[in-house]
């Protein structure tokens, strides 16, 4: 397993300059201008049971409207890149938190349960259970895995406690951070872990190039605005960190890393992250952007895609040096004997 690239203090502050490769060009790009073929990335079987149409994409039908992302084949194959995106930045590792000899794991939104089907082949003493409102999941999974479909936001109901929990990609979809903690601190065993991460909603650079991108920057814009009138605000993921201590974790820790846009880099592992994520954007864009303009500001699909146009071409501009962050930020619940982490934060 190779070293994770986490480039940050212990408060989250991005310290090392990305050098730049010199030598790139366009033909450096993981863009091959086929976006909506999902041969890019690879096939994924579902079983799909509630679904709706919408701006030309499928969406769950269960608790129609809590999630503005679609569920359809494309979406899910876009997911299990973005798994294999959080692999390589973690060097491997499935999570952060140090677990000790997990007996029973939980996975909220869990989407096409990958992350929990990998954690029940790392820990197969361990249950996992994995939640989300669509049944996208694969039938065949391993004999400690099982999924739910269920609604995370929603009163909890599980009668047996859980060593560890984890959130992954729920940024922008979560109504009160606040109440989520403290129902997984309620559903936590003592000395338990609950981990969330995802990927940021911002840009960034070390040169100044990401001033370049203004399409991309307006595109974040709409976003912010968007998901704070539907309720799900995309911009909360600083906060994490104070709100899990609010709930009553202790240890809790903050961790992030550069995730590049494209492959601009010099280094090879994050010229290779950012390979991956350049394609995860492109198909990323309409999934995020579609629902969620359309139905929160009331844009029109031509207005939508008029925008995009820009950011894709500002995501294959191999002048443009921007980054985002991935965030990963996990907490202990207080106990006392084997498996307490000193406390450090």
């Amino acid at each position: 397993m190779s070293e994770p690239m986490n480039d940050t203090s212990s408060e989250g502050q991005v310290s090392q300059v990305i050098e730049v490769d010199s030598n790139l060009d366009d033909n450096d790009s993981a863009y091959d201008g086929s976006v909506g073929n999902a041969s890019d990335i690879g096939s994924v079987a579902s079983n799909v049971f509630n679904y709706i149409y919408e701006n030309g994409r499928r969406y769950h039908s269960y608790r129609e409207g809590e999630y503005l992302l679609p569920n359809d084949d494309l979406e899910q194959d876009r997911l299990d890149l973005s798994h294999h995106i959080y692999r390589l930045l973690l060097g491997g590792a499935l999570h952060l938190a140090p677990l000790e000899n997990p007996l029973r794991i939980l996975d909220i939104g869990t989407g096409t349960g990958i992350w929990a089907i990998d954690m029940a082949d790392e820990y197969p003493g361990a249950e996992i259970i994995g939640n989300d409102l669509s049944p996208i999941q694969p039938a065949w999974v391993p004999p400690n895995c099982v999924f739910e479909i269920d609604d995370f936001e929603r009163e909890w109901e599980y009668s047996r406690p859980f060593d560890f929990i984890h959130g992954r990609e729920l940024e922008g979809f979560v109504r009160d951070y606040d109440r989520l903690f403290a129902q997984a601190l309620q559903h936590l065993r003592p000395n338990g872990w609950l981990e969330m991460a995802s990927f940021q909603v911002q840009s960034y650079s070390d040169d100044g190039t990401h001033r370049k991108a203004e399409y991309l920057e307006r595109m974040n814009d709409a976003l912010y605005a968007a998901s704070r009138a539907f309720g799900k605000d995309m911009a909360s993921i600083s906060s994490w960190k104070a709100r899990m201590r609010k709930a009553g974790f202790q240890n809790v820790r903050e961790e992030t890393y550069k995730l590049p846009l494209s492959p601009w880099p010099k280094d090879p592992r994050l010229k290779e992250v950012g390979h991956y994520h350049q394609i995860n954007m492109l198909y990323a864009l309409g999934a995020y952007t579609y629902a969620l303009l359309t139905r929160a500001l009331g844009w029109k699909k031509e207005e939508i895609e008029a925008l995009l146009i820009g950011v894709r071409k500002e995501l294959k501009d191999p002048n443009i040096h921007v980054y985002s962050k991935a965030w990963f930020v996990y907490g202990q619940k207080p106990g006392n004997g084997p498996g307490t982490v000193p406390f450090t934060s």
